[in-house]
Order: C-alpha cells, then structure tokens, then sequence
C-alpha cells in the first residue's frame, strides 16, 4: 500500500499509523534511512540498542579475571597463550615429546 507523507520545515516526516503500527514504530523509536541513489529506504531499528547490553558481560569469568588490568597488559597475555596453545598443538600433531616448561 502506498501513503502520501509530508515534510514540514524542520524536515521531519510523520509517518502514517498504520505504518508505525504495524512496524512497532511508538514514541522515541529509531530508524535506519539509507540513500540507494536512486531511493530513500527506511528501516525500523531493533528496539534493543547499545544501552540494552549494558551489563551482559558483568558475571564474565573472563571479563571478571582481567578487571583492572591494563588494556595493554591483557593483550600480551592472550597473545602468550594463544601462541602456546598453537605452539602445543603443533607438537601435539608432530608427535613429538612436550616442551619443557
């Protein structure tokens, strides 16, 4: 179905009810306006943004063993273990002997 929208000075679009209903587009939504070149597309947001996400990592292991450590310092660590976990794989496969720690 086709709708005629207007664009008042401001530059805001109302879009008609029945677009908003049946796209859950209620008060404060967001959308996603893209430019094809040749058509403007609008696309409701997912209601669940950024702030929605907020403390998933909170009970973490990870996350909880590297709180407070510096960015820096943590990346070094990974960087270590990755390499000893490629490291031992490989002399896992090779058959040969454990490396002395």
């Amino acid at each position: 179905m086709n709708y005629i929208a207007s664009i008042t000075s401001q530059g805001q679009l109302t879009i008609p009810k029945p677009i908003r209903d049946k796209y859950s587009l209620h008060n404060r939504a967001k959308a996603i306006i893209k430019d094809t070149g040749t058509i403007i597309e609008i696309r409701p947001l997912p209601h669940r943004d950024i702030l929605s996400l907020m403390g998933i990592l909170h009970d973490n292991p990870v996350v909880k063993a590297n709180r407070g450590k510096p960015s820096q310092q943590i990346i070094d660590e990974e960087s270590a273990a990755f390499e000893k976990a490629i490291t031992d794989n490989v002399v896992k496969e090779m058959g040969l002997p454990p490396r002395k720690k």
